[in-house]
């Protein structure tokens, strides 16, 4: 099957292409005029296109280059009727898979040599920025389309897509814009400038605060504005080239990155190929000046990009069209799974500094750091119910003292009085973070779905609650978006009932309450043990056929105590 799905978690938006009708390829530059033929004349047929560019086009394009010879293609676009703008739950939301392990292509050695040789070429004037970027390698069974699901949520942005058109696949997480084409408008938003983020809301900020008076993220972010104004004018109509946005910062899990936008109005009658021509490939992803840059690329790194740094999206058959900048983006082909990064040298850049933020970059496909925390009420009174339990489990998972626990909770008690609060207590590293919003009752009776997916133990956290919920969170999303419905309930590879993404299962028969044993793979949860240390419940291996047979279904937590539920139904979702 040949697809292309483009996915915008910004707006919540998404195009589905199936089945090309042909497929428009370009090998080589002699390729290139029959191709830009093809696009022209399908757009005019009433179809859409929709597929990836390789970063050597650009190099194609420009005869100043000798002909790439590259393996992908050079142009691959798909032609579709209409797209589907509400695929498969299951092409979006999916259970983990296990970690991409990426091995950088380049020490931090090999790196440096070529930085070196980067600030040299700086320090002669030959440029004022060069992208450098090295490839990273990791191994994986999984399928395009199960890559994408499984991190899509670790890198949310506006470009997320997986084509799928013959040879390697593509995986696209870009949060950047080439360019976008509304009638004869253009606009384009490079992205240049980036800073870690912190786990500290205090220090995370202040990053925020400096990178807005850095003179070197500004330094580099307005080259590249400079270089697509310039770019951009070559299309549009005399003095239709704006700036409206210039510095903005955007913030993403791993890492906050600063951009601008430029906008342009395209002269009456320019064709694709010239479009291409005056902006390929994206400045942001070479450095200025665009063609020097790009000789001391193909100097410096070692072999063809193709699809990374090149560009994925769509022409509609109005000419509306969307592109984004491929980077965060993996090719795959074969099991073999390449993922490269890169950043913007300029003469002020350090070495070490631009290699972490490459590496940086990959963290996308690594398990978030585990922190360990609770979530509880904190009544009006300054109650905060099973505080004990609460203050132990926390003590025991990390080793934390339990006097400083203690203290901690203390402070919750007497924060914010006269307020109905739920708080989530997290531990991290050396310190602690908690967090107040309103506590706000559920409509009741909650409604529940069966996975159907098993627990395993790559997805259980059966020893103490941590922030890796991916697997959970995942699930409730995923089923969410077919159906209606408010918690998600487990069975592990025996089909033993486990728990919610969230809450704990009770069942009633015969006025007693039973709720899953531990050997069925659980989160020993503070309202469970609560209720079988004071005799309310009794817990035992429960089944599918004691969940239909049940007098009466509960689910609950220690923030919201024990809540009526049914199932929607017994299937699988």
């Amino acid at each position: 099957m040949t697809y292309v799905l483009l996915d915008d978690q910004g707006t919540g938006k998404q195009l589905l292409f199936r089945e090309a009708e042909r497929i428009i390829t370009a090998r080589t530059r002699a390729d290139l005029p029959a191709a830009f033929d093809a696009i022209e004349a399908e757009q005019a047929r009433g179809k859409w296109l929709a597929g990836s560019m390789a970063y050597e086009l650009g190099h194609a394009l420009e005869s100043h280059f000798e002909a790439p010879q590259i393996e992908a293609p050079l142009i691959q676009l798909g032609v579709f009727d209409a797209p589907v703008d509400h695929p498969p739950v299951d092409w979006l939301y999916t259970r983990s898979i296990p970690d991409l392990e990426f091995v950088p292509s380049w020490s931090e050695a090999d790196y440096l040599a070529r930085f070196d040789q980067v600030q040299r070429y700086l320090q002669a004037g030959d440029c004022y920025q060069v992208n450098l970027t090295f490839p990273l390698y990791a191994e994986s069974r999984a399928t395009a389309q199960q890559v994408y699901a499984a991190f899509r949520r670790r890198q949310p942005g506006r470009y997320g897509a997986v084509v799928s058109l013959g040879g390697a696949d593509i995986v696209s997480f870009s949060p950047e814009l080439f360019f976008e084409r509304r009638g004869q408008n253009m606009r384009m938003r490079p992205m240049k400038g980036t800073r870690p983020r912190h786990n500290d809301a205090k220090i995370d900020a202040a990053i925020l605060a400096e990178m807005r008076a850095e003179p070197k993220s500004q330094a580099e972010n307005l080259m590249i504005v400079d270089l697509l104004r310039n770019d951009l004018s070559r299309l549009c109509e005399a003095g239709s080239v704006k700036v409206p946005e210039l510095f903005t910062l955007e913030t993403y899990p791993t890492l906050h990155q600063m951009t601008s936008q430029v906008t342009g109005r395209l002269r009456p009658h320019v064709k694709w190929a010239e479009i291409l021509r005056g902006l390929f490939p994206c400045g942001s992803v070479t450095g200025a000046p665009k063609i020097r840059a790009m000789e001391i690329i193909q100097d410096l790194e070692l072999g063809p990009r193709e699809a990374y740094c090149g560009s994925v999206g769509y022409i509609a058959p109005n000419g509306d069209a969307s592109f984004s900048v491929a980077i965060r983006t993996v090719q795959m082909r074969a099991g073999i799974l390449r993922y490269d990064v890169g950043s913007g040298v300029v003469l002020d850049s350090e070495g070490s500094d631009e290699y972490r933020e490459c590496l940086l970059k990959s963290q996308i496909f690594q398990t978030p750091p585990e922190n360990v925390f609770e979530t509880f009420r904190r009544t009006p009174t300054g109650e905060i119910p099973n505080a004990n339990l609460h203050i132990s489990r926390m003590a025991e998972a990390n080793g934390t003292p339990l006097k400083t626990v203690q203290a901690e909770f203390k402070k919750i008690q007497t924060s914010r009085p006269q307020e109905d609060l739920r708080v989530r207590f997290e531990q991290h590293g050396d310190g602690f973070k908690t967090t107040f919003s309103p506590y706000l009752d559920l409509s009741t009776p909650l409604k529940l779905a069966i996975s159907r997916y098993p627990l395993t133990e790559a997805s259980q956290m059966t020893v103490k609650k941590t922030t890796r919920r991916d697997f959970y969170d995942g699930e409730r999303e995923r089923i969410g978006a077919g159906i209606l419905v408010d918690e998600v309930i487990f069975l592990n590879a025996n089909e033993e009932v486990c728990e919610g993404s969230f809450t704990t299962i009770f069942v009633e028969k015969d006025g007693q309450l039973y709720t899953p044993d531990l050997s069925s793979g659980l989160l020993p949860g503070i309202l469970r043990q609560h209720y079988l240390e004071t005799g309310k419940a009794e817990s035992k291996v429960l089944t599918l056929t004691d969940l239909s047979a049940a007098d009466a279904i509960y689910v609950g937590n220690s923030l919201r105590g024990l809540m009526p539920a049914q199932f929607i139904n017994m299937l699988r979702h």
